[in-house]
């Protein structure tokens, strides 16, 4: 790939992304349930924001303009993402499991300390697909934080065929966003039983919002 195809490239698809973005979530009818669950973290407690990679979409306007932290992998997928975030407003740390993550996640740890709010999906940035990898986990560990999963649920959407089977919203469709029961996982627990726990309660978020979707009612929060 020549240097100019490649900036035209880096371009291009971030900004066709982020527009995207910004109309498919402006026509999308969100609902948004569980945000008293924050009321019950302490002023200076961490907030660890949790979701699933496929379910990235939403959240990412929706937290847009807060300066929370988002982490990108170093990858070609990683610096379009990275583009795109950054338009919203978010502090964009870059690194994954296989290259820089130990780097980024030091940087991410100094940058909770110091009063940062992390955007984070724990199966990202190229799976397996539902199972949390331990950055988070190390995170939590380090920060005294309290994760909150968030759960993301789509009446007519369209399911892409990519790893992470990343959902996106059809014009005028309804959605749920559901903030969790907050989290504290046990430090005693070994790494294995804290993925497992951080992963029954993303998915029972998920399921929370999917029964919400089903339901009818008025939007909370």
């Amino acid at each position: 790939m020549t240097k100019w195809l490649k900036n035209f490239k880096y371009w291009v698809i971030p900004n066709l992304t982020y527009l995207l973005n910004i109309i498919s979530n402006r026509w999308t009818k969100l609902e948004v349930y569980g945000r008293e669950q924050l009321e019950l973290i302490a002023d200076d407690t961490p907030i660890l924001y949790a979701f699933w990679h496929g379910k990235l979409w939403l959240p990412a306007y929706y937290f847009r303009s807060l300066g929370y932290i988002a982490l990108s992998s170093l990858h070609q997928d990683g610096e379009y993402m990275t583009r795109v975030l950054k338009r919203y407003g978010y502090r964009v740390i870059r690194g994954s499991s296989t290259r820089g993550g130990s780097r980024a996640l030091l940087e991410l740890i100094k940058a909770v300390k110091k009063g940062g709010t992390p955007f984070i999906t724990p199966d990202g940035p190229t799976g397996p697909i539902y199972k949390v990898k331990p950055g988070l986990l190390y995170l939590q560990e380090k920060t005294a934080g309290i994760i909150v999963p968030i759960g993301v649920a789509i009446k007519r959407k369209k399911t892409f065929n990519s790893w992470d089977r990343l959902i996106f919203p059809l014009p005028g469709t309804r959605a749920v966003l559901v903030f969790g029961e907050p989290l504290s996982l046990p430090a005693e627990k070994t790494l294995e039983e804290r993925a497992v726990l951080l992963e029954k309660a993303l998915n029972k978020t998920e399921a929370r919002a999917a029964q919400l979707l089903a339901g009818s009612g008025k939007a909370g929060g």
